[in-house]
C-alpha cells in the first residue's frame, strides 16, 4: 500500500505459468560496440581496447602488476589473474557493475596504501552491491587519464541507453554467463542455461528441434548468426507482440496497473492484484529503472 506503481517491459509478459519472453536483441558483431556508443574514433576507447598493465593495490605490502583490457563488446573488462584454477568468467567484470571511477586518492585504500604515488597516476573503480573497490596505479599520468576518461564515457553512454538497448545488454550478459567454457559457441546444454537466465521455459524436445534446425554448420554448437536464429525462432511470436502492444504504452512499457489488467483478463488470474504484479516485475524485469519506483 502506498508504494508508487512500477512498470515492466516485454520481458515479463506471460511469466505466470506461461512462457516469459524478453525483448528480441540484435546480436552484435565484435568490434561494433564502439560505433554503437558513438565512440569508434575515440582515443581513450582505443587505448582501453588495447589494454595496459596496472598495479593493483590491496595493502601496504600487496601491490601486483596485472593486465587489464576492455573486451571487444565494450561491456566487460578482462583482468589478468595469477590465482590457480580461476574460471574464465571470474576474470571478467561488467561495465554495468561499476558505480563510479575516481581519479586520485579518493578511496580509503588509496589514502592508506598509495600516498607515496602521485595521485595523477592513481584511480579507483567503485562497484555496486558492496563489492570491494579496485584500487589501481597506472604507469603514467596519461595512462591513468585514458582509463578514467574512457570508462567514464562508456558508463555515461550506457546510462543514456534506451530501455530496448538495456535489454540487449541484459541478453548479452546472460549469453556470456551461459557460455561456460568461453569459446563463443553455445552447446545445447549452454543454450538451456541461457534460456533459464532469460526466463524462457520451453520443452527440451522442442528446444532441441530448433537447435538442430539452426545448427547449419552441423557442429553441434551454435555460433554468431546461428544463435540469433535460435533466439528469434523461440521468441518471435506475433500473438505475444500483439498482446504486449495492447497492454503497454507508446514507450513499449507496461504499467503496474496494466500488468494487473493483463493477468486478470488474459491469464484469468482473478485474484491478481498490485502485489502479484509488483513481485513479477521485481523478479523478471532486467532494467533497474523500470523495477524501482
Amino acid at each position: 500500500g502506498g508504494r508508487p506503481a512500477r512498470s515492466c517491459g516485454r520481458a515479463e509478459l506471460g511469466t505466470s505459468g506461461r512462457t516469459a519472453l524478453p525483448a528480441r536483441p540484435a546480436m552484435e558483431a565484435n568490434g561494433s560496440a564502439g560505433a554503437r556508443h558513438g565512440l569508434q574514433d575515440d582515443n581513450d576507447l582505443k587505448f582501453l581496447l588495447r589494454g595496459s598493465h596496472l598495479l593493483k593495490v590491496k595493502s601496504n605490502s600487496w601491490r601486483r602488476e596485472r593486465f587489464y583490457k576492455l573486451q571487444e563488446d565494450c561491456k566487460t573488462i578482462w583482468q589478468e589473474s595469477k590465482k590457480m584454477l580461476r574460471s574464465p568468467e571470474s576474470q571478467l567484470f561488467s561495465i554495468e557493475d561499476i558505480q563510479d571511477v575516481r581519479a586520485g586518492h579518493k578511496t580509503e585504500g588509496m589514502e592508506k596504501y598509495a600516498k607515496d604515488v602521485p595521485e595523477q597516476r592513481c584511480f579507483s573503480i567503485i562497484f555496486k552491491d558492496r563489492k570491494k573497490n579496485l584500487d589501481l596505479i597506472a604507469s603514467s599520468d596519461m595512462d591513468a587519464n585514458h582509463w578514467v576518461a574512457g570508462l567514464g564515457k562508456i558508463i555515461a553512454k550506457t546510462n543514456s541507453m534506451s530501455q530496448r538497448q538495456k535489454l540487449q545488454h541484459w541478453i548479452h550478459a546472460c549469453l556470456r554467463k551461459a557460455d561456460k567454457n568461453k569459446d563463443n559457441k553455445m552447446s545445447f546444454k549452454e543454450l538451456k542455461n541461457f534460456l533459464k537466465e532469460v526466463n524462457i521455459q520451453v520443452d527440451d524436445n522442442y528446444a532441441r528441434q530448433i537447435f538442430e534446425q539452426c545448427d547449419t554448420s552441423q557442429t553441434d554448437t551454435l555460433e554468431d548468426d546461428e544463435i540469433e536464429a535460435f533466439y528469434k525462432l523461440l521468441t518471435e511470436r506475433e500473438e505475444i507482440d500483439a498482446l504486449f502492444s495492447r497492454y503497454s504504452d507508446a514507450e513499449q512499457v507496461m504499467s503496474l496497473d496494466n500488468l494487473v489488467r493483463f493477468l486478470r483478463e488474459e491469464q484469468r488470474e482473478e485474484d491478481a492484484g498490485p502485489e502479484t504484479a509488483r513481485s513479477l516485475i521485481e523478479r523478471y524485469e532486467p532494467d533497474e529503472t523500470s523495477r524501482t519506483p
